[in-house]
């Protein structure tokens, strides 16, 4: 009997394994490595499986037009395969969590929520009254006009001359490390809500600040209208960064 070496290596040969792993790394590879991915498997499915097997028509065809002897393909095709098995975990790697924003600005004014209060409450009659299949929360206005009478905080007006991204590594080697990165263009945040100094606009100076706010991830359905604050006037809620954010890296 012919040793496996000797066993010539068929074009198929190269289209079905090299194929088949970009398939098996590709659908399983994601879901052990990143498994809140939105395309999880797709990467199998429809770039490494597909792409394997037009490598392997290729290479295969190089193969034979070169005459490698048949120990060589053998070779050149495990080495194949083990390439791309580890080119298709780097893919399925997660890609870094933005866990917030960070905004250089220059506070232009601070204003109080009840400013606001009319143009917000108008707003949202606005938006009830073409929703025919949800009922509103009951006493959602009045609650609304007592958080303006009585606001847990105010709103400030930003001019943003930059922003950068806090984001959290996600790879095993740099899991839950906070990196911050430059970001292009300064965004469309013009006006923020904080509490952070009180609900006074003595303790919110106008000048240069640097704010952070939470990036939403998969926000959970909640009251409509809101029953906060923020939520009735449509904006983020921020804060001076935490420590660890302070820094810039491009890592």
């Amino acid at each position: 009997m012919r040793s496996f070496l000797q066993v010539r290596v068929a074009l198929p040969a190269w289209m079905l394994t090299l194929g088949t792993t970009g398939f098996l790394f590709g659908f399983f590879g994601p879901l052990a490595l990143s498994p809140d991915a939105n395309q999880g498997p797709l990467l199998g499915l429809l770039i490494t499986g597909p792409g394997g097997v037009m490598a392997g028509l290729l290479l295969g065809t190089v193969a034979r037009a070169l005459r490698w002897s048949r120990s060589a393909q053998w070779r050149a095709l495990a080495s194949c395969c083990v390439l791309l098995a580890l080119a298709t975990l780097w893919f399925s790697l997660p890609e870094p969590r933005t866990r917030g924003w960070l905004l250089e600005a220059n506070v232009t004014a601070c204003r109080m929520p009840e400013e606001f209060s009319a143009a917000a409450l108008a707003d949202w009659d606005e938006r009830i009254a073409k929703v025919t299949w949800a009922a509103p929360r009951a006493g959602w206005k009045e609650q609304a006009e007592r958080q303006f009478a009585r606001p847990d905080g105010v709103v400030l007006d930003l001019e943003v001359s930059a922003r950068r991204a806090a984001l959290e590594g996600r790879k095993p080697w740099n899991r839950g490390r906070i990196s911050v990165v430059p970001r292009a263009g300064a965004g469309d945040i013009s006006r923020v809500f904080v509490r952070y100094a009180g609900a006074s606009c003595a303790g919110y100076p106008l000048g240069p600040t640097v704010l952070y706010y939470e990036a939403a991830h998969d926000p959970k359905p909640g009251p409509w209208p809101p029953d906060d604050l923020p939520g009735l006037l449509s904006l983020v809620v921020a804060e001076p960064p935490p420590a660890h954010f302070g820094g810039s890296s491009s890592g």
